[in-house]
C-alpha cells in the first residue's frame, strides 16, 4: 500500500494525523464515490488487452493442410464460416486473420507450430480481428490512416470500421507496405493492398505454392460492397491487380469458405464486378439489416451494394449477432 505522501495514488483513509481535521462521514462517501468512478473509467484498452477467449469445444475449428507447411483453420460452426490461414516458412509463421475471437485461435496455432507467428488481418472487420490480441506481432498495411490510429500504443477501431459496436483494441507491432516481400524462411509472401470490400483490405501472394489468399475481396457465401468504405470500382481494380499479379493458375483461397474460387471464377468476377461498377448489371431488391440493398449475381457469387440512398450495414452488437445474407427485400415502410 503507498504511503499518504506517494504522488499519483490514491489511498483511501480512515483516518490522518492531528493537524489534518477527520474526514466526516459525508466527505467519506465522496472520496470513496470518486475513487470508484476513476476505477471505472480507467482505460479500456487495458481491461480489454487482459481479455483471453477460451479453448475451443472438440470439433469446432476444422484444421486441414494444404500441403506440409500450410494450414486451413475453419470455423464452420460460427454463423459467418470463417476460414483463417496459418503459413510457415523455416524460422517464422504467418497467420491471416484470427477470426470472431470465439474461441482461442493462439491455442490452435500452438497445437501446430512453435515458430514466432506474425499476424496479418485481411481487413479490420469484427469476424477477422476477434483474437489480434492474443499475439504480440501483429503488423498491417502501412497508411497513414492506419497509423493515425494507434493511441496510447493501442490502435482502436471506431465501429464503422469493425462492425461491431464495442471492439476490443489491440497492439500493432509493425506496418507492411504495399508490394512488400516478407520472408518466413524458406518461403517468401507477398502483401498487395486490395481494396474494395473495405479501404484496408489486403491479400497475399504464396508464388512459390501457386496460391492467393483474398480475404473478403470476393466471396462464395456473398460480396459486401454495402458496408463502410466499400467501393465496388476499387473492387474490380483489385480483382484485376490479382490476375495480373498471382502466379498464372493461381487459387484464391477467400476467408468464409473452405473452396478456393478457380482462376476461371477469377476471371468471371473481375469482368462481372466490372460491370456492375459500370452501372451495367441488373440488380434486385434485399434486405440486410434491416438496410434496403441491391443484389447483384455474377455466375453463382452473390454481390450485394447500396440503393442510391447510401446506406450502409450498421454495426453489430455482438460478433454472435446473425444477418440473413440474402434476404427478402425490406418490408415496406407504414
Amino acid at each position: 500500500m503507498s504511503s499518504v505522501n506517494d504522488p499519483g495514488r490514491v489511498r483511501i483513509a480512515t483516518g490522518v494525523t492531528s493537524n489534518i481535521p477527520k474526514l466526516t462521514a459525508i466527505a467519506r462517501g465522496i472520496v470513496l464515490a470518486l475513487a470508484a468512478a476513476a476505477l471505472c473509467a480507467a482505460p479500456r484498452l487495458a481491461r480489454a488487452s487482459e481479455e483471453q477467449p477460451g479453448l475451443a469445444p472438440a470439433g469446432y475449428f476444422h484444421i486441414f493442410k494444404l500441403d506440409k507447411r500450410t494450414y486451413v483453420l475453419s470455423e464452420p460452426k460460427y454463423w459467418q464460416e470463417n476460414v483463417s490461414y496459418l503459413l510457415l516458412g523455416t524460422h517464422q509463421a504467418l497467420l491471416f486473420d484470427t477470426g470472431p475471437g470465439i474461441y482461442s485461435i493462439k491455442a490452435v496455432v500452438r497445437s501446430i507450430t512453435t515458430l514466432p507467428v506474425l499476424v496479418i488481418p485481411s481487413h479490420l472487420h469484427l469476424d477477422h480481428i476477434g483474437d489480434l490480441h492474443e499475439f504480440d506481432d501483429v503488423q498491417l498495411l502501412d497508411t497513414p490512416a492506419l497509423r493515425a490510429q494507434v493511441h496510447d500504443g493501442y490502435f482502436v477501431e471506431p465501429p464503422e470500421q469493425s462492425l461491431l459496436r464495442d471492439s476490443k483494441p489491440y497492439r500493432v507491432n509493425g506496418w507492411i507496405a504495399d508490394g512488400q516481400t516478407i520472408e518466413l524462411g524458406g518461403r517468401a509472401i507477398q502483401l498487395l493492398s486490395t481494396p474494395g470490400h473495405t479501404p484496408d483490405s489486403v491479400s497475399l501472394i504464396d508464388a512459390s505454392h501457386k496460391r492467393m489468399f483474398t480475404g473478403d475481396i470476393v466471396n462464395r457465401m456473398v460480396t459486401l460492397v454495402d458496408v463502410p468504405g466499400s467501393d465496388v470500382t476499387a473492387m474490380a481494380a483489385s480483382v484485376r491487380r490479382l490476375l495480373e499479379l498471382g502466379p498464372p493458375g493461381a487459387l484464391a483461397y477467400e476467408a468464409h469458405s473452405e473452396k478456393p474460387i478457380q482462376p476461371d471464377e477469377l476471371k468471371m468476377l473481375a469482368a462481372g464486378i466490372a460491370e456492375i461498377a459500370a452501372g451495367h448489371a441488373t440488380s434486385k431488391p434485399m434486405c440486410l439489416g434491416n438496410v434496403p440493398m441491391l443484389r447483384y449475381d455474377v455466375g453463382a457469387f452473390p454481390i450485394v451494394l447500396p440503393t442510391a440512398s447510401g446506406a450502409t450495414l450498421p454495426p453489430l452488437g455482438t460478433a454472435t449477432e446473425t444477418l440473413d445474407w440474402l434476404g427478402l427485400p425490406c418490408p415496406a415502410a407504414k
